[in-house]
């Protein structure tokens, strides 16, 4: 059963991303912000898996985008494999040296004791609850749901988020639901459109297409289960040891791009539709919408460790501890560098508030 669950979250994945080959990432717009620009002494290269159609990389994106990897001393060559379980093989044979996407999949991984660990952070929370307006009140609890027919694809974190909380209420995953798993986001939108099922869960990516057909948007599944991790930067132990300071100096570029994501909504909102090709009104609502995914660069050991007990509750990991594969050291030298540069900071100081409490 673990093995079909497992493979079955590979396919949906491979499914929703396309392979492509080896290149630069985009273009760089040459606009500077969020930082002094001045360039710091050069540590090195990594090689970093590139997703150019995914908002999910967007701390990635933007900070290659304004040159901030440039500034913080490290050379960033962007590799695109738009596949997350090609881009963990690359990485465990050394062909990346750094994977921005994904849990599920190396959480998997992690508990069968491959050599993974995430060091940073991509995206928390995003997702939605949909449904036709007829329905809205229905489906505003969750106790709602008994004896309903539910649309999700097996990939999504938020579909394991909900899953463990209708346990929590007694209300059993396909015993007292009926499950239709699907690809993605557009046949999820469909479905429930259709009225094939009655209630939907939809990453912060197919919000705007549930709008434009005429859908309802409910739970936000961060309200459920707040700051719940989505995608993490993931490396091995062995590029932490032999590139600890490129790692350190690539965080620095990340926690940059979180705050201009954070301030600068215009210039981000540019960034992104230049480097994915997606469309303005996509962008926004993926970066700023009310079931946007929140881009925040921490670890957030402790809510990752919480997910993992979701998964074995499941039964999509064993029960292992995983605790020891998530690395906050990284991070807070980062965070803690440039708060010396910027100890007033309002954002880095909240950085760091969010660390204290959930890297411990």
């Amino acid at each position: 059963m673990k093995k079909r669950v497992r493979k079955a979250i590979e396919v949906m994945i491979a499914a929703s991303l396309l392979i492509s080959t080896l290149t630069a990432c985009g273009s760089s717009s040459g606009k500077k912000s969020s930082g002094s620009g001045v360039k710091k002494a050069s540590v090195g290269t990594l090689e970093v898996a590139w997703f150019p159609s995914s908002i999910k990389s967007a701390l990635t994106t933007v900070a290659y985008d304004q040159g901030y990897f440039e500034e913080e001393g490290v050379t960033v060559n962007c590799d695109v494999l738009l596949s997350t379980a090609d881009s963990l093989t690359a990485l465990s044979t050394g062909k990346v040296d750094v994977v921005p996407v994904g849990i599920t999949l190396q959480l998997q991984f992690m508990a069968e004791g491959q050599d993974l660990i995430f060091f940073g952070g991509s995206a928390q929370e995003g997702g939605a609850i949909i449904t036709k307006p007829e329905n809205t009140e229905q489906f505003a609890e969750l106790s709602g749901w008994a004896g309903k027919k539910w649309a999700s694809a097996r990939s999504y974190t938020g579909d394991n988020i909900i899953r463990a909380k209708l346990r929590e209420i007694g209300i059993i995953p396909e015993q007292d639901i009926e499950i239709d798993y699907l690809n993605d986001d557009t046949s999820i939108v469909q479905a429930v459109s259709k009225g094939q099922v009655d209630v939907g869960y939809i990453t912060a990516d197919g919000v705007q297409t549930a709008k434009n057909f005429g859908l309802d948007l409910g739970i936000k599944v961060g309200d459920i289960d707040p700051c719940y991790p989505c995608c993490r930067q993931t490396t091995t132990s062995k590029v932490v040891q032999e590139k600890h300071d490129e790692l350190v100096a690539y965080q620095r570029g990340l926690i940059r791009a979180y705050k201009l994501i954070l301030n600068d909504h215009d210039n981000a909102i540019d960034i992104m539709v230049r480097q994915t090709g997606q469309t303005e009104e996509y962008v926004t609502e993926a970066l700023y919408g009310d079931y946007a995914s929140r881009y925040n660069p921490d670890p957030a050991k402790n809510r990752v460790v919480d997910y993992a007990a979701y998964l074995i509750g499941e039964g999509i990991i064993k029960d292992a501890d995983i605790s020891g594969n998530v690395n906050t050291e990284i991070f807070r030298e980062a965070l803690d560098q440039i708060l010396k540069e910027y100890p007033d900071d309002p954002d880095y100081l909240a950085l760091k508030e969010f660390s204290d409490k959930y890297d411990v």
